[in-house]
């Protein structure tokens, strides 16, 4: 377990910083954001079609034959389009997803927490800080607020700060 949590601090800063910045643009530009979101996805699904076609292609000029990708690049591009045009139903699908992965974090800095007690270290901060987590995860998940961005935003740039924090403890910690 200590080499996941390990791993998981070694790109603390940069994550803090990603956070932060999507926090703010998620608060700033509520709308803009989810729009972003949605077109990121269908684009991706869009490419990936685009590019089995293009395998398919590839596949009939050499052997004559139209294999399997064919298919799946037509799926592929009918699920973008289906992306966009359900993009309301995908932004709840989306919060429920991104509220799971909040309470994930928060249990794993729970974890880290106890970690943090059997070393005889500072582990009550990481332990509130996993529960604040945990239920703004639920609340995201669950809670159909107007302003589901905000509070979105909110978490993430707390989680920024609250890794930059963590990052600090480990690195005096270590020395």
């Amino acid at each position: 377990m200590s080499k996941v949590i390990q791993q998981f601090q070694r790109y603390a800063l940069l994550r803090s910083i990603l956070y932060i910045l999507t926090g703010i643009f998620a608060i700033m530009y509520p709308k803009e954001f989810t729009q972003g979101i949605i077109y990121l996805i269908a684009g991706y699904v869009a490419i990936l079609g685009i590019m089995n076609l293009w395998s398919a292609y590839q596949e009939k000029r050499r052997s004559g034959y139209v294999g399997f990708e064919m298919t799946v690049g037509i799926l592929l591009l009918v699920a973008a389009t289906a992306i966009l045009a359900l993009a309301k139903p995908i932004f709840t699908i989306m919060t429920i997803f991104l509220g799971i992965l909040i309470v994930l974090n928060g249990i794993l800095r729970i974890v880290q927490g106890f970690n943090l007690k059997g070393l005889n270290q500072r582990y009550l901060p990481w332990i509130f800080y996993g529960a604040l987590l945990v239920v703004g995860g639920l609340l995201l998940m669950f809670k159909a607020v107007a302003s589901i961005m905000t509070l979105f935003g909110s978490l993430l740039i707390f989680m920024g700060i609250s890794e930059i924090g963590g990052y600090i403890q480990i690195k005096r910690n270590l020395s």
